[in-house]
């Protein structure tokens, strides 16, 4: 039983603390919230500071090309540059991962 919550205890804190788990992201002090087209859109900057990710928007119903463009558009809001090259991420729905140049 006592290893039972040890495990327990070091899988909740691997997930709150880590940046690669939803947890991870929102928590973030980097995250930066731009509401564009009616989306909410979560901005996360990189240490290398080309590079973003964003996250967000609607959980059903929504246009796809509609979402990017807002996600494209946060991105460049937060940087002050202009996106040059993204895409989705293949662990996280809706995480669109991009480069911007200055």
């Amino acid at each position: 039983m006592k290893k039972l919550k040890m495990v327990l205890f070091f899988s909740a804190l691997t997930i709150t603390g880590c940046s690669s788990t939803y947890v991870g992201k929102v928590s973030d002090p980097s995250r930066k919230v731009v509401n564009v087209d009616g989306y909410e859109i979560n901005v996360i900057s990189h240490v290398d500071s080309d590079s973003y990710e964003s996250f967000g928007g609607e959980s059903f119903g929504y246009d796809a090309l509609k979402l990017k463009r807002a996600q494209v558009s946060a991105i460049e809001k937060v940087s002050g540059c202009k996106v040059v090259d993204s895409e989705y991420s293949n662990t996280f729905v809706r995480t669109l991962h991009a480069q911007v140049k200055c």
